[in-house]
């Protein structure tokens, strides 16, 4: 699969064609999309001819983009979500994640990967230690009751949500990043 990573404006659709090129001419077997929000998706498939099948974005507890998630599973593009775990952020100390872990005998990662999987997505949880990779892999082996996935599904503020739609104008209007140039604040801090 071959992905464009980032909706760029007046970039990104022929950016794609290029790819269906590809794809046509039997180099790849699948096409994909990454951080397209609907808005985006439509503005492809008005060109496009060959649908993407993923599109990747960032969901997690804390950031629950319900609107996107419906819009894309109603197209059968297939959601790939990265940053399950912010990365081993708060969500991971979260008292709500954090309860339903303790009842259920699972960790806050097996609760949130879970959560995730339970939504239909595609999950991608980064790993280089072999004890939590297994970890992760143990989310298949249960299943969250109905009203923990809407107490989790509650986890995202509408603040969340405006955050993320500024991060990614930003992106969009050609800032490298939401925090400016060079690496993130906490990586410089921890450089310094």
């Amino acid at each position: 699969m071959v992905m464009v990573h980032w909706p760029v404006p007046g970039k990104h659709v022929e950016c794609y064609k290029a790819l269906e090129k590809l794809k046509d001419a039997g180099k790849t077997k699948a096409l994909g999309i990454s951080n397209y929000s609907p808005a985006d998706y439509e503005e492809l498939m008005k060109v496009a001819t060959i649908p993407p099948q993923v599109n990747t974005f960032e969901i997690n507890p804390f950031l629950f983009r319900e609107t996107w998630v419906s819009y894309f599973q109603g197209k059968g593009v297939v959601i790939e979500a990265y940053k399950p775990l912010q990365r081993g952020g708060e969500v991971l100390g979260n008292d709500v994640v954090g309860a339903i872990a303790a009842r259920l005998g699972k960790t806050p990662a097996q609760v949130c990967i879970r959560w995730a999987v339970q939504k239909g997505l595609v999950v991608i949880v980064k790993s280089t230690q072999p004890a939590r990779m297994a970890e992760n892999l143990a989310a298949k082996d249960f299943e969250l009751a109905p009203e923990d996935v809407a107490a989790m599904d509650g986890l995202t503020t509408e603040e969340a949500l405006k955050t993320a739609q500024s991060h990614y104008e930003k992106r969009r209007s050609g800032t490298p990043a939401p925090w400016g140039d060079g690496p993130r604040p906490e990586k410089r801090e921890a450089a310094a």
